[in-house]
């Protein structure tokens, strides 16, 4: 294995932005990763989001997954995966992009004790990316009237609590039960919260001109639902945004209605509460568990099946990391989205059928007939 191996991964890391510019040239900055369709499957197709995602800023600073072909690895990885080569292939284009190549070997141990000083401030960095992700989960949650943008999301007029009667809420309350899942004290109190106008961030528009990165312009506002993500603990690391169309019962007019802001790694939203109706951060009660992807999909079961606890994970990929390993989780029902013909949908669904069967309890898993999901089913639709 080559002798400057450690100098070249972590020069490619300090540059990983422009790396990905070098490899991925059609792809652009959204949050902090690099998103692009993926040019050795050649993936892009009408209908489709780019899968082909790299962490340039705030945690582990050039890993990478193409969530279509499953595809995954660091950064040394992703050349060897763009370049179509091996190991040996990527350390020549390494070198070349950092130009160790023509460096003395005086000059290249210099350069590793500087890269050395880098990694110790990327993860001092990293640490304080991920302290300040969980606190926004918690902010934008309970965000406040007059609060400035909370990690880079505009919402003026903060949000109201589940029974408050605000507009937000009324206007959110004839969506669910136009989904055919009405909220209720048990379902929504304790993870629903109501925002007037919440920035759909996608949306917003960056400029990195003078060496800083900054919002130009903000994202359009929609109405919005912000639930709440809980860790086993219960304290909120996540909030999961649903951006709701200004008129009619239906979600915003956007590509994605659904984003999440903080750490939503192994936390879920409580839909219910089940027979004891304590949180499951406060109880040891065991009952069973329904746990969903989707919070409508999940509402399906809080409103029909009251003797379970409901939990929605805000995605696929999330399900892996569920508290399933509480004592108030007594057995597991899996209600899986179909998904019928999506590969990159059955290979994250084998990866959260593992994660929960790991903690040694029962799990059955159950698809709806009707749909795409249970909500679906609920709704009658075909």
């Amino acid at each position: 294995m080559s002798g400057d191996l450690d100098i070249i991964k972590s020069g490619l890391i300090d540059r990983i932005e422009s790396v990905c510019e070098r490899l991925l040239p059609d792809g652009r900055a959204e949050g902090g990763l690099w998103v692009a369709w993926n040019p050795v499957e050649n993936d892009q197709a009408p209908g489709r989001l780019p899968a082909l995602k790299v962490r340039i800023r705030n945690g582990d600073l050039g890993a990478w997954r193409c969530y279509r072909s499953g595809a995954k690895g660091d950064v040394l990885k992703l050349v060897e995966y763009i370049q179509r080569t091996d190991i040996k292939g990527a350390l020549a284009w390494g070198r070349d992009f950092l130009g160790i190549r023509a460096m003395t070997p005086a000059e290249r141990q210099s350069l590793r004790k500087a890269e050395a000083v880098r990694q110790k401030e990327r993860d001092e960095r990293a640490e304080r990316a991920r302290l300040y992700k969980l606190e926004v989960g918690d902010a934008l949650y309970f965000a406040k009237p007059g609060e400035k943008e909370i990690g880079g999301v505009y919402c003026p007029s903060g949000t109201f609590e589940f029974g408050a009667g605000s507009g937000a809420e009324i206007h959110a309350q004839r969506y669910f039960a136009a989904r055919q899942v009405p909220i209720d004290a048990l379902a929504g109190k304790y993870c629903f919260r109501f925002s007037p106008a919440t920035e759909w961030w996608r949306g917003a528009k960056w400029d990195n001109s003078g060496g800083r990165k900054f919002k130009a312009a903000r994202g359009p506002m929609f109405p919005a639902v912000h639930s709440a993500m809980r860790q086993w603990n219960g304290v909120v690391t996540c909030c999961h945004v649903t951006f709701l169309d200004p008129v009619t019962a239906k979600k915003a007019p956007v590509d994605v209605a659904k984003l999440m802001r903080g750490e939503k790694k192994g936390a879920v939203i409580e839909l219910a509460r089940g027979p004891s109706g304590k949180a499951f951060w406060m109880t040891e009660e065991p009952a069973p568990l329904v746990i969903a992807e989707g919070i409508e999909t999940a509402l399906s079961f809080a409103v029909n099946i009251p003797e379970a606890r409901v939990w929605a994970a805000g995605d696929l990929g999330n399900i892996a990391y569920a508290p399933v390993n509480l004592p108030c989780v007594e057995w597991v029902l899996f209600a899986r989205d179909n998904n019928t013909g999506n590969a990159q949908a059955q290979r994250q669904f084998e990866t959260a059928l593992a994660g929960l069967e790991s903690h040694g309890k029962t799990v059955v898993v159950e698809a709806s007939h009707v749909g795409d999901d249970f909500n679906d089913l609920a709704k009658g639709e075909e």
